[in-house]
């Protein structure tokens, strides 16, 4: 039986016949990989602690006709703090099951990998909006959605007015269903949700920025907003999932799911 080794962060663990878990993976040569990892159920499991979610972990698997199975592992980051901070444990679970679900098994995404680490990095050093003291976590969450656009080829282009191509020096409009912003001559009717200069300023940084210098950033309200309403519109515009966590940050933030 072929076996192969590779890093991995763990995104969805699933039940699987009694003490056995399937376990989603993103690794850097295989894209998504999913895999058997039996006995996790059981005390003093060798495997247990590179199943736990956002872990990075060195990983063995041994390839099999539908599902490969995960014979050896040994945990590199245990990423702690996503899992002790309500909002950051929110976030991070956005981002591991919104990988999962636009991932395909063997088909890696250039730079992924790496984005995914640095973001869960940044992620655990990160504090709430307006702290002063580290990132804010929905600046990185916003940097790494960015940058699976991007990876998929569907980044929005922030620069210049999707229809005439002029540069945008000012406000920009972002209508779903042309993927891209609008300037005041092109925007149709009442039609697109309103990206103000400071957002959009704001949003080309987070675009072009690592996650882990983000902290230079700030962002007022009405910009966060708007900002905010852009990027999930655009994710819902370009991937069409809807996932349990987002639900899960509507409500820690307070807000209804129509927005």
């Amino acid at each position: 039986m072929a076996t192969y080794s590779t890093l991995g962060i763990t995104l969805l663990v699933h039940k699987y016949k009694g003490t056995g878990r399937v376990v989603s993976f993103c690794t850097p040569t295989r894209g998504k990989v999913e895999a058997v990892a039996q006995g996790i159920g059981r005390p003093h499991s060798k495997l247990a602690a590179a199943v736990e979610l956002f872990t990075l972990s060195k990983l063995m698997f041994a390839e099999g006709r539908d599902l490969d199975r995960l014979i050896q592992a040994e945990v590199i980051e245990a990423h702690y703090a996503l899992r002790q901070d309500m909002t950051r444990l929110g976030y991070a679970s956005y981002i591991a099951e919104l990988t999962a679900n636009t991932s395909e098994p063997d088909h890696p995404l250039p730079g992924l990998f790496e984005r995914l680490a640095g973001t869960y990095s940044a992620l655990c050093d990160a504090t709430s909006a307006g702290s002063g003291q580290a990132t804010d976590p929905e600046l990185v969450l916003w940097s790494y959605l960015m940058g699976l656009f991007e990876a998929h080829g569907v980044a929005p282009d922030l620069e210049v007015c999707c229809r005439c191509r002029t540069a945008l020096s000012g406000d920009g409009w972002y209508v779903p269903a042309d993927a891209g912003l609008m300037c005041a001559g092109c925007r149709p009717g009442e039609n697109g949700m309103l990206l103000s200069a400071e957002a959009r300023g704001t949003a080309q940084s987070i675009q072009r920025m690592p996650p882990d210098k983000l902290g230079r950033l700030s962002l007022g309200d009405e910009a966060r907003g708007q900002i905010r309403r852009f990027i999930d519109a655009h994710t819902d515009h370009q991937f069409a999932v809807e996932t349990k966590s987002r639900k899960f940050i509507r409500q820690l933030r307070g807000m209804s799911p129509e927005i």
